[in-house]
């Protein structure tokens, strides 16, 4: 029997364990997927209680199978919900699939040859001996594996790169932005600073303005740069056979911006461009050198993940709204220095990013 153990029950260690049983071969093949939260299976992303926390990848491209990407649609359909294969979904909704693929996969659907098994600890070592892997729990017990993988998930952000930190004691001061406290300790008239100008930034302008935050609210980061808005529809053919032996990150943005033009002429856009690199983006990062994957961290990921996380028109004419009337303002620039006393932060930032 192979076993593998995986470390970390969110979406990606749910998404890879229900994949391992439903593909089992002809072999037996045991599943450990420890986690040590209660909502099993849905992670930081998907474990938003939020309506308008929504999904930024159209539900028919969803599905939790690769062989199957509408999967997650027709889920939709057979629960009675009447979204439309281009609806950017509430998350929250696609906790629950996760949840239901999960069940299933312990319930009645596996193999006969295959098991999966919730393992309610925490892992906190991980040590090879002969060949095999032994995963140590804080409960004392180990595991023993042929593989296993980490699925960590999202660790929390940085504080902000300030020399006097002292800021982060304040409880007005929030590190966590998924965290339900943060709105329950906000006043309608609070004026909120948000670090990052990313799709974090925009749950937390949906969800203020969804439940009537009055006061003003102000982002920052060193670009300024807002996601991408979703424009469905277009496509393009893949061209990964040209990209695989590049191993140059400018040799590499000039072929896919050789291919934006060609998009652009025959009536698709960069959008199709970009989306035909999702299912090869981890390969082609694999095959990085290490001196470009820091060249592409430091000039250029910035770009990318505007480009590639992108937000639905929804939420896009929701911030236009709110910048039209003033009450979201989009800054950038670098932060310098952070005060802050019993009622307020002072911030000072450099407004030429550098």
């Amino acid at each position: 029997m192979k076993k593998i153990t995986i470390i970390g029950g969110g979406a990606s260690g749910t998404l890879l364990a229900v994949n391992l049983i439903r593909n089992a071969g002809q072999a037996p093949i045991e599943v450990n997927l420890i986690e040590k939260r209660a909502k099993v299976g849905r992670g930081v992303a998907f474990g938003t209680e939020y309506d308008t926390h929504l999904l930024n990848v159209p539900a028919a491209k969803m599905g939790g199978f690769p062989d199957d990407v509408e999967h997650f649609y027709k889920w939709l359909g057979g629960k009675g919900y009447s979204y439309e294969p281009n609806s950017f979904v509430p998350r929250k909704i696609f906790g629950m699939y996760l949840g239901d693929l999960l069940h299933e996969s312990r319930n009645g659907s596996s193999p006969p040859n295959a098991k999966l098994d919730l393992i309610d600890d925490e892992a906190i070592d991980l040590t090879a001996r002969n060949g095999l892997l032994n995963v140590a729990l804080s409960s004392g017990a180990g595991i023993v594996s042929d593989h296993a993988v980490l699925a960590f998930g999202n660790f929390l952000p940085p504080h902000p790169s300030v020399e006097d930190r002292s800021f982060i004691t304040s409880n007005m001061y929030f590190q966590n932005p998924w965290t339900t406290e943060m709105y329950e300790s906000l006043s309608p008239n609070d004026s909120v600073f948000i670090v990052g100008t990313g799709l974090s930034m925009v749950d937390v302008a949906m969800h203020l303005t969804a439940h009537d935050h009055r006061g003003n609210i102000r982002a920052i980061s060193t670009r300024g740069l807002l996601p991408a808005v979703h424009a469905l529809g277009f496509t393009y053919p893949a061209f990964y056979d040209e990209l695989k032996p590049i191993r140059e990150i400018t040799a590499m943005l000039k072929t896919v911006r050789r291919h934006i033009a060609a998009a652009e002429a025959s009536g698709s856009n960069w959008r199709g461009v970009i989306d035909s690199l999702r299912p090869v983006t981890q390969q082609i990062w694999l095959d990085l050198p290490l001196a470009e994957k820091k060249y592409f961290k430091q000039h250029l990921s910035r770009y990318w993940n505007v480009a590639r996380h992108r937000m639905p028109a929804e939420a896009a004419e929701v911030l236009n709204t709110m910048r039209a009337v003033g009450q979201l303002e989009i800054l950038k620039g670098r932060l310098r220095k952070i005060d802050f006393d019993s009622s307020q932060f002072d911030i000072e930032y450099s407004a030429d990013g550098m």
